[in-house]
């Protein structure tokens, strides 16, 4: 995993980093390939944003929110990842998208049953 992170407005500490660096790997589990994940971190008023993006096998996805605390506004981007990756594995997961189609085989069964 490759891992990125940068500061604006903000100083770099190293709780942030160990904080980002362990919610990425949380999201580590979805790709079996290799991911890049970057950490931009800015300061903006009372605020504090922080934006995720991730790009990995054919995927990309990003997660930015605003909190008043930093690692609430990780956490709740990490979040974002994770609600886009799980829609992604369902969709990947029915990809025939047979919910109202019946299939060929089926269809075939059908007709002989009728006759």
């Amino acid at each position: 995993m490759n891992l990125n992170m940068s500061f604006k407005h903000l100083e770099p500490t190293n709780s942030i980093k160990e904080y980002a660096t362990e919610k990425s790997q949380k999201l580590k589990k979805y790709f079996r390939g290799r991911i890049s994940v970057t950490w931009n971190f800015t300061k903006e008023r009372q605020t504090c944003v922080a934006h995720c993006h991730l790009v990995g096998n054919r995927m990309d996805y990003f997660g930015e929110t605003q909190a008043q605390d930093l690692y609430a506004s990780i956490d709740l981007a990490v979040d974002k990842i994770e609600k886009q990756l799980r829609k992604h594995k369902e969709i990947v997961k029915d990809h025939l998208h047979r919910k109202g189609r019946v299939s060929a085989s089926m269809a075939a069964k059908l007709k002989g049953d009728r006759s």
